[in-house]
This record gives C-alpha cells, structure tokens and sequence, in this order.
C-alpha cells in the first residue's frame, strides 16, 4: 500500500550490502532542466524492511528537527562536560575526561543510533578497572541521553539498562614503612626519565619530596597539587587550605618541622608544585608520569593515597588517636568541629600535634 503524501519512503538498494534499506524523506522541491523535482533527506539504513519501516513509524510519530538527526555523542558530550563539571575539582574533571577517552568508539556516532549494546561493550571492555571507573561512564552516558530527550533527539533513554561489569578488587591500602619512608629521604635527587624518549628529567620537576609531604602532613594528594604558595605561611607553619571535597576540607593545615625544608624549597613559583612550565600537575600525570614508576624504581607497592593512611596510623601511634576532634582538623575529616575560628592557640595545638609524628 502507498505511504500518504510527505509520509516518506523505504527502498532497497542494489548489491550485497549490510544494511540496504534505505528510509527516506521528502524535504522540499527544486527546479532542475525545467522539471520539479524532490529533495530527499535518508534518515538511515536497515538491515531488514521490518527495522526500516519502525523507524519511519516513529519518525512520523514524533518527528523531530531532521538538522538535529546527526547531532553525535561527542557533541552532546561537550554540552554536558561544561554544565556537569562547573562546579566539580579539577580532579575530578579530570577523572571524567579520563572516562571519557574510553569511549572513542561513540564519539562520531549520531546519539540517534546509540543503543544499549554499544554502550555496554564499552563497560564490559573496562571492567578491569575499578568500579569508581564504571560508575563514570555510566555517568557520562546518562548525561549525554538525557540531553538527547530533553532536545527531542531520541524517544528512549538506553543508558537506564546499563549493568556495571568491574572485576577489580578493591587495593587494600598499605602504608609506607620506616625503612620505606627513609629510603624516600636517600632519595630526595632521584632522576628518572619521562617517558616517549623526552629530554627532561625528574630531576626538573623534583617530585621525590612530594611523597614525604604527604607522609608527614596526611594531605589528599588532590590537594597537594592544587596548592599556591600564596597559601602558605611558613612562619606559623601552616597552609591555608580551601579543600574542595568537603566542608572539612576548608582547614588550617599545620606543617611538620621535618618537612618545612622541602615547602620552603618550593616557594619560587605560583603553584607549590609545578612542572617546569610552572604550570601545576594534574593527577593523572603526577600518578602515571611519576608516582608509579619512582615505586616500580624503588621496589615499593603504594598509592598516592597510602601517604595519608600512613600518616594517620603514624599520628595514632604517637599519641594523636585517630578518632580525636584535632586529628580529624589536621586531615579534614567530617564530624570535628570545623566552623569554629582558629585562634592562635589552636594553630599550635595543630601544629605542636603534627610534630609529635615520628617514623
């Protein structure tokens, strides 16, 4: 039976191809050798008539700007990367962009013929990653299709199905031994190359030390690498540190004596810790560029975080227990008291507290 008029068409194509229905719409007319002719725009292509004709169906159900059809998933990704992450810590950009970078598969495809399938194989070809991972792209994807409904771009919203599929084990956090923490010492000119056969060494970025800031301040490593050295007070020994993560975060970090050779080292540039184009690091490359292969140099299993782990196990061990209300100010933990101003008698409560660490 013949469509209605402006309905639109399917039409097989000749040879052996893949997908050889081919759905087709009438945009307008246009003159050519003094005849009138139609212009047509294809919706798609289908591998049965059955799939062709549904998606002319639902076209004519819900029609939708034809313009918007080739809209990709890079495009609804960027629109909501900008909103989502105004208010987020540079880390965490990061860590969605990281994400992001799994999905290249999706990039150029039009959101219009996203399905659950792709979406998973892409889940299911990460799931040796960590569950904090999965939980990302399923993120992205849940933003980027729910822009697609709120635009009219497509009817289903496919992200809903999704299963994560991580096989990572949680890393039980290890700290950092006495005899670890003093080879870090020995090691403070450790040079190690960068990779891809770069000129520079480690050894211009000095990033050994960083280690031994965290171990001795329990400062996130998040942290660390946002921090200008305006912030820092070496005097009063302390650094004014507007966390990001929590309202705990936003805390007066007291500065222990061993390490305040290696902070007073650092204050040459904007960013306490900077790359050679003073420029501050982010995670990813702090971690991948240089925390895990001085490890690998050194024979020592650790994360970043475990610096902080160990702080606070060593803290408890000199007589600051984990629990109390000044450790928890001292490493921005929630429940202390936070909204309380800090006299200068509580700066050397903090400070005197964080040089009782021995290791």
């Amino acid at each position: 039976m013949k469509n209605p008029n402006g309905y639109g068409g399917v039409s097989k194509l000749p040879g052996n191809r893949r997908r050889p229905y081919r759905v087709r719409l009438t945009t307008g007319w246009q003159q050519e050798g003094g005849k009138r002719r139609q212009k047509y725009h294809t919706l798609g292509y289908y591998a049965s008539r059955r799939a062709a004709l549904i998606a002319l169906a639902d076209y004519n159900k819900r029609p939708y700007d034809l313009n918007l059809h080739h809209i990709t998933c890079a495009e609804l990704y960027k629109k909501w990367y900008a909103k989502h992450t105004a208010r987020l810590s540079q880390s965490s950009c990061y860590s969605f962009a990281a994400a992001w970078k799994k999905c290249a598969a999706l990039w150029q495809q039009p959101i219009t013929s996203v399905k659950k399938a792709h979406m998973q194989a892409i889940l299911d070809d990460n799931q040796h990653l960590s569950a904090s991972v999965q939980t990302r792209l399923k993120t992205i994807f849940s933003g980027i299709f729910r822009l697609a409904l709120e635009n009219d771009l497509i009817s289903v919203d496919y992200s809903h199905y999704l299963e994560k599929s991580s096989t990572a084990t949680q890393m039980a956090r290890s700290i950092f031994s006495r005899s670890e923490i003093s080879c870090l010492w020995q090691n403070l000119t450790l040079a190690l190359p960068l990779p891809n056969g770069s000129r520079h060494h480690y050894i211009d970025v000095r990033l050994v030390d960083t280690i031994l800031i965290m171990l001795y301040s329990g400062i996130r490593i998040g942290e660390l690498l946002q921090i200008k050295t305006a912030q820092i007070d070496l005097k009063k020994q302390i650094i004014d540190l507007h966390g990001t993560k929590t309202k705990a975060a936003k805390r007066i970090l007291p500065l222990h004596k061993e390490i305040l050779p290696l902070i007073e080292a650092r204050m040459h540039g904007t960013y306490l810790i900077e790359a050679p184009t003073g420029q501050n690091l982010n995670y990813d490359a702090y971690k991948k560029c240089f925390f895990d292969p001085l490890m690998a140099q050194l024979k020592m299993q650790h994360k970043p975080h475990d610096c902080r782990h160990t702080f606070i196990s060593g803290m408890d061990s000199c007589g600051v227990a984990a629990g109390s209300v000044i450790l928890k100010r001292i490493v921005g933990h929630a429940n202390a008291d936070v909204t309380e101003s800090y006299t200068h008698k509580n700066i050397r409560q903090l400070v005197s507290a964080v040089n009782k660490l021995k290791y």
